[in-house]
């Protein structure tokens, strides 16, 4: 026969595998001495090793197998090693059944869990936002969550424990979560199909993980918001951030996310005065979080209102607390992108917020 290699090189064949896992807890039972087993186990590490992508041959396999026969013989002899000869004799039929299948073109394609399918959708569909196509990614990252929502169980109530369940993804699920967020309203931009999509995701989000801490839901119903407010749904969106600021009041990012929506790019014709009193709504609160990020966008507002008296008030305490924040800070070089923080973990620049609300977008920007 002519011998091909599989055609997926990098698919991990868990089922193949674990057809193999009988002959080396064989071979455990036998209870050698670790230095006698050291042999032993080099033949069983490389015969997995062969099986496990499909890229195997069934020359150098039968080799490997009478190897680790005469080795057992000859550690134990053929009494002793009897369950661990059968073990590989079960495992030899099933291989040679295996390659009939290979030599008749046959062989069924390797099956996937459900971990390695939602590893598939995610990694899709950031190829395709490399590649410039926003609307096919966000397809496979929506088919994506269908899948994430099949994998979940009850007692699965934030995504820390369903990453906790499904342990070694590339890509762990908080931070894939956030960038579908981000990413359908980028979508939506060009289909504003994808913004009703964004406030569908953002319900069933929350609903499938009730116990996110209140960075998550901050987050998420800004996001609910905006999608709301840009498919002309005003009454509804405000809605959301009403209950948001009620819900959490010392959350600066639920004030800003609806004050956004009144003047910034986010509305053809800026109305400032309702977004003023909430980010003064805001300012208020003697335990208000995100404190300068507020003032930030207070500064923003006078400025694009054309109220210099106001904006001098709030950019001398804005430039305050920039001072004590960046007094002793040492210069930081950006990390690689596969050691960038979650998108709730301070900030690698050493600014004292969050990362999404620092340098998560423009990291973004730079890896595509």
């Amino acid at each position: 026969m002519t011998w091909k290699p599989s055609p997926e090189p990098n698919r991990y064949d868990r089922e193949r595998v674990a057809s193999f896992t009988p002959v080396r807890q064989a071979i455990m039972d036998l209870h050698l001495p670790a230095l006698r087993y050291r042999k032993l186990n080099g033949i069983l590490n490389a015969l997995e090793m062969q099986i496990e992508d499909g890229g195997d041959s069934p020359d150098v396999n039968h080799h490997l197998l009478e190897a680790l026969r005469e080795n057992i013989r000859h550690q134990v002899g053929e009494k002793r090693g009897r369950a661990a000869l059968r073990a590989i004799d079960t495992f030899a039929q099933k291989e040679a059944k295996r390659w009939e299948q290979v030599r008749a073109g046959t062989l069924p394609p390797i099956t996937l869990m459900p971990q390695e399918r939602l590893e598939d959708l995610i990694g899709d569909g950031y190829d395709l936002l490399e590649a410039r196509q926003p609307i096919a990614a966000m397809n496979k990252w929506l088919e994506a969550w269908e899948q994430v929502k099949q994998m979940v169980t009850p007692e699965m109530r934030t995504v820390d424990a369903f990453d906790a369940a499904y342990p070694g993804m590339y890509q762990s699920l908080s931070n894939w979560c956030s960038d579908l967020e981000m990413e359908l309203h980028n979508a939506g931009l060009n289909d504003a199909v994808y913004f009703a999509h964004r406030a569908s995701y953002v319900n069933e989000f929350l609903a499938q993980f009730p116990d996110e801490g209140p960075d998550c839901y901050v987050s998420m119903l800004r996001a609910k918001g905006e999608a709301l407010w840009k498919m002309g749904r005003q009454a509804e969106a405000e809605a959301v951030y009403q209950a948001l600021i009620e819900r959490y009041p010392d959350e600066g990012w639920g004030y800003i996310g609806w004050s956004d929506q009144y003047y910034t790019f986010r509305s053809r014709t800026p109305v400032y005065e309702p977004a003023e009193a909430l980010l003064l709504q805001a300012f208020e609160r003697p335990t208000l979080k995100d404190r300068s990020d507020v003032l930030e966008r207070l500064v923003g507002l006078y400025e694009q209102w054309s109220k210099p008296e106001k904006r001098a008030r709030y950019a001398a305490e804005l430039e305050k607390q920039r001072q004590r924040h960046s007094r002793h800070r040492p210069l930081v070089i950006p990390p690689p992108a596969n050691q960038r923080p979650g998108r709730n973990d301070p900030c690698w620049c050493g600014s004292g917020k969050k990362y999404k609300q620092c340098h998560l977008r423009s990291d973004k920007k730079a890896t595509r």
